[in-house]
């Protein structure tokens, strides 16, 4: 994708007048195009400078969004001005967007020079941390309060009971975790698929429990091994996962695991295990995995 700097520069004179010159606008990095990823910062410095300097000003534009960011007028006598701009690349800005930063100065004889930069919001990924997921619900308290189900891609939990018969909640959830047995080990533990015929047995077994799996979503998982966890970015993470393959449940999990995963959108990701909490009894709902997530975007 290629992107040209605009430079426009408005003049009037009369045959018997010198011509006013245009700002000269220098703005850094002076590239025309900065390539980012999602959560990204990037500042700018600008320098404008006329003789005379009436106004400056900076627009941004990403999609639909358009605003100005910064817009002032000067006395008599100004003719240079510096100015610095901090602009975030949020979440909520799909990998593949194009910002655009227009700097614009005019003389107080209205000779005027614009100048525009762009910023490409490259493919990324989101990193959360400390998440901690509860073993699965086994009764009506636990299935109002025990936060088994995990959207990896939105970072957020949801019980059984958010999850029942809410679709919108289902196309949400990529991971549910479940403690297998009464016995503390760290081998009854395990993430599963969302549409896992495992987990509709599991609580269909359950007096008033009925687990509906046609509106839930298919995830694959395998552990690996060599991850470069401190260093991981988009591509990384595609390396390290590879060829997922086809096993919708993961078990026997420990502390310092890395368990790969692919979503239903073939969107992968890595879950790092820095704890565990297994309490012994029918209550698999106190039973606690942690871990810290890193996701494409």
């Amino acid at each position: 994708m290629a992107f040209a700097l605009s430079a426009f520069i408005l003049s009037s004179c009369s045959e018997d007048e010198d011509p006013v010159l245009a700002p000269v606008i220098t703005v850094t990095p002076a590239n025309d195009t900065v390539k980012v990823n999602v959560g990204d910062f990037v500042d700018y410095a600008i320098n404008w400078s006329a003789d005379p300097l009436l106004s400056a000003k900076i627009s941004y534009k990403a999609g639909t969004s358009q605003q100005i960011i910064h817009d002032t007028t000067f006395a008599s006598g100004v003719t240079t001005y510096n100015y610095n701009v901090e602009v975030e690349i949020p979440d909520v800005i799909p990998a593949g967007t194009v910002v655009e930063l227009t700097f614009v100065g005019i003389t107080s004889d209205q000779v005027s020079t614009t100048v525009s930069k762009y910023i490409l919001v490259e493919t990324s990924m989101a990193t959360y941390t400390d998440v901690v997921l509860q073993a699965q619900a086994n009764g009506p308290i636990s299935a109002d309060t025990s936060l088994c189900f995990y959207s990896a891609t939105t970072n957020e939990k949801f019980t059984y009971n958010q999850q029942d018969g809410d679709d919108a909640v289902s196309t949400l959830i990529d991971i549910v975790f479940v403690h297998h047995t009464i016995f503390k080990a760290n081998v009854d533990l395990s993430f599963q698929s969302p549409n896992s015929s495992n987990l509709k047995q599991m609580w269909n077994d359950i007096a008033g429990f009925d687990y509906n799996t046609d509106n839930k979503n298919q995830t694959y998982f395998k552990k690996i091994s060599n991850v470069d966890w401190d260093n991981l970015d988009f591509n990384g993470i595609e390396d390290a996962v590879g060829n997922i393959g086809t096993e919708e449940k993961v078990e026997d999990l420990y502390i310092d695991d890395f368990i790969a995963f692919e979503t239903h959108l073939g969107i992968k990701g890595i879950l790092k295990i820095t704890d565990t909490n297994i309490v012994e009894g029918n209550e698999f709902n106190a039973t606690t995995i942690t871990f810290d997530v890193k996701v494409q975007k």
